[in-house]
């Protein structure tokens, strides 16, 4: 079964290497390995020519444009985005990952993230089994962990590209239910402090909160829950929710 791993990138110079080698390391024989650039002016581009790897480079909408641009690039059965900051935690997570999916017939399936810091020191796991309701309530999912079949893609649709920074979350509550969704509880992915949803935590939370409300959360609920995780970001002393 083969499997398509999708990098997105922009002027990603300084962490790309980090994250092709990671792909080239994995032990999982039938892998695609293509990279979406979108108008690098570094040196980004002549990196992946010097390692080999299939590219499209061309100005894109947004990140999930680029996501977008790879599934429909993409040949493999089993897609999975790994960005160019992050890497995979193991050599052997795409094994792992595949079985677990053919085992329990599986179309999507997460696991967990580890946040590093540039010192790639763990800041915070993230990742969770979660049901619909618990995600029409917060993001709780992984997206760097997650494998999704390409016929999912093509039956719900790729990535809005109205959301700026939780067109994964509003991807996510549109198949959830609609899909057979299983977690495995290992670390799938490496992930650097700094992407677009660390950087623009007040965005993430508006675009996470008209994606609930999209997918028919409880307005006065969702908003409720909105004032409280950005009054959690700025008052430490708040506890987070379960």
């Amino acid at each position: 079964m083969k499997v398509t791993v999708i990098t997105p990138v922009l002027n990603g110079a300084s962490t790309i290497s980090r994250c092709i080698n990671s792909v080239k390391a994995q032990d999982y024989k039938d892998i695609e390995y293509i990279i979406i650039d979108g108008g690098s002016t570094d040196d980004t581009v002549e990196i992946i020519q010097s390692c080999g790897i299939q590219y499209i480079s061309e100005p894109d909408a947004g990140i999930y444009d680029a996501f977008n641009k790879g599934i429909r690039a993409a040949t493999g059965e089993i897609i999975h985005i790994l960005n160019a900051d992050d890497m995979y935690a193991a050599t052997d997570v795409i094994t792992r990952m595949v079985n677990h999916m053919i085992s329990l017939q599986l179309s999507v399936g997460h696991g967990y993230v580890e946040q590093i810091n540039q010192a790639g020191q763990v800041i915070k796991r993230i990742g969770k089994d979660v049901s619909k309701q618990e995600l029409l309530s917060k993001m709780r999912v992984a997206h760097p962990s997650a494998f999704i079949r390409k016929h999912v893609y093509l039956k719900y649709g790729g990535y809005s590209v109205g959301f700026k920074i939780a067109a994964d979350h509003e991807f996510f509550l549109r198949i959830w239910d609609a899909c057979h969704v299983g977690f495995l509880p290992i670390v799938t992915t490496k992930m650097r402090l700094g992407g677009a949803s660390n950087s623009q935590v007040e965005l993430s939370y508006r675009e996470s909160l008209s994606a609930s409300i999209l997918h028919d959360a409880n307005p006065i609920k969702a908003i409720v829950r909105y004032y409280y995780e950005r009054l959690k970001s700025i008052l430490p002393g708040v506890q987070p929710k379960p």
